[in-house]
């Protein structure tokens, strides 16, 4: 994306510029949903409807990847395909990250934030969303559509993807604005914050490590399931995509298994450590990986361990991010970062509960509450234990309790900076 011309004032020059990228933004994520829709539905040799009608369906769906709920006559979806969210993440990152680093040279720092306030972030914004209502009206030619509302919930993605390319600490294309900000956080916020990130990745991950071994094991249930749809090569290829796409919401299931409260996909069902009561599961082949009905010995109930290492993991980057400290501030980075990790999976297992359309099928998830409770206490656990270990050690090696967590600490990692 060309930068911003130099002129005697830029705000003028941003505002179409950052308004072609958003445009292009949206342009992009919307084909990378449509384009595969639209095979899938003119291969499927049961389809008697137009083009159209397939690109109606595509383009609703571009809505509930983010994270928008769309209906028609007797259907709703609401569930959030996270991994497409985060694809659509990644493409508005990359656009905007384009766009910013492409304004940046041609205007002093001076002019900076009134370039950046005025015109580039208003701009990529209004751009995706002109974007967004021509999407909206083109899903009325089929027979789900979000609410117009929908169209306003689509900022949710350009937002987060110009918030990771300006919100840097350090560099040059901060505004002075968020600079401001940033510094009247405790000095231990930025180590606390990449503490987390990287702690919600390990949970998320420890979820999926659990799908997978499922799907591994009901491997033969899956195919089967895939292939009672007698679908063709494209359309099965298209509805392995589809299924991919949804994987991320499988995760947050398996760290609900491994936190302890369950999940639930059928209407009155539950699978957790204590047992797997699943309910009647319509034929989707990836649900053919949950577990038959059965009750799970006391001992499954040990993979509560998993979320108390990963808590202690939280604490142990927290502390070599943050370098040298005292113990209560080493103490509050991290518990910040607990609670910070807690509060991303809880918002992500949000974002991935609701409708999958089907009456039984109507309030598939995770218990939001219960989730962020437990996860907390699991965390700051193992997070307790590890600083209490810490501690300890770094007393007896002094010998001085007086200054046991600040001079004693000779494996500290300052935070490094960031590049643009």
């Amino acid at each position: 994306m060309s930068g911003v011309s130099p002129t005697s004032s830029h705000t003028p020059s941003a505002l179409p510029t950052a308004a072609r990228a958003g445009l292009v933004t949206a342009l992009a994520t919307w084909a990378l949903v449509v384009l595969p829709a639209l095979v899938g539905w003119v291969s499927a040799p049961e389809s008697s409807l137009g083009w159209w009608a397939g690109v109606a369906v595509g383009s609703a769906i571009w809505f509930l990847g983010h994270g928008q709920a769309i209906g028609g006559p007797g259907i709703a979806v609401s569930t959030t395909p996270l991994l497409l969210l985060a694809v659509f993440v990644a493409i508005a990152w990359r656009m905007s990250r384009r766009l910013v680093l492409g304004a940046r040279p041609a205007v002093r720092r001076a002019e900076w934030d009134t370039v950046v306030w005025r015109g580039l972030v208003p701009g990529y914004l209004l751009g995706y969303a002109v974007a967004a209502a021509v999407f909206g009206a083109l899903t009325l030619a089929g027979s789900v559509h979000p609410d117009p509302i929908g169209i306003a919930g689509t900022m949710l993605v350009p937002v987060v993807g110009l918030a990771v390319v300006l919100v840097r600490p350090g560099a040059d294309t901060t505004p002075a604005l968020v600079e401001r900000g940033l510094a009247a956080l405790p000095r231990w916020s930025v180590a606390a914050w990449r503490a987390a990130c990287r702690g919600a990745v390990l949970l998320l991950g420890a979820g999926m490590v659990l799908v997978v071994l499922s799907m591994l094991v009901a491997l033969g249930d899956v195919l089967r399931i895939q292939g009672e749809y007698d679908a063709g090569l494209v359309a099965g290829a298209v509805l392995a995509i589809a299924q991919v796409a949804f994987l991320g919401n499988v995760a947050t299931w398996g760290l609900a298994f491994l936190v302890g409260p369950g999940f639930s996909v059928a209407v009155d069902g539950l699978v957790s450590p204590a047992g797997a009561h699943p309910g009647l599961m319509p034929l989707i082949p990836i649900l053919g990986a949950l577990p038959d009905e059965a009750a799970y010995p006391r001992i499954v109930w040990v993979v509560l361990v998993v979320p108390v290492v990963i808590g202690a993991m939280v604490a142990r980057r927290t502390d070599l991010l943050l370098g040298s400290a005292g113990r209560r501030e080493r103490a509050s980075a991290v518990g910040a970062a607990c609670a910070t990790a807690v509060a991303l999976v809880t918002v992500l297992t949000a974002l991935a509960n609701g409708a999958m359309g089907l009456e039984r099928l109507g309030s598939v998830g995770v218990q939001i509450w219960p989730l962020a409770g437990c996860l907390l206490a699991e965390l700051l656990v193992g997070a307790a234990v590890w600083l209490a270990v810490a501690f300890y050690r770094e007393r007896t090696a002094s010998g001085d309790p007086a200054r046991a967590g600040t001079s004693s600490r000779s494996a500290g990692l300052k935070v490094p900076a960031d590049r643009s």
